[in-house]
């Protein structure tokens, strides 16, 4: 029954899997911003950036979330 993940290691691995996702979210909008500005379409350009501080703050929400809430012995790395 070791095995099994404790409830910590378990929150831990849904807070990385939603910023995984929202990292991946970044990457994408990133690119569509490139794309957009090597066409010099400014329109397109604002709009693809639109929501990205929102996800920059939503990872930092998590990550902070982990680090005061849920940090294990093997992962005291420094988020500041």
């Amino acid at each position: 029954m070791s095995d099994l993940p404790t409830p910590t290691d378990a929150i831990r691995t849904l807070l990385f899997r939603k910023a995984e996702t929202l990292n991946q979210r970044l990457l994408e909008r990133l690119a569509d911003v490139a794309d957009h500005l090597s066409k010099r379409e400014h329109r397109a350009a604002i709009g693809a950036l639109a929501g990205l501080e929102t996800d920059i703050a939503n990872i930092r929400t998590l990550m902070l979330l982990m680090r005061d809430h849920f940090e294990s012995d093997a992962s005291q790395g420094g988020i500041d």
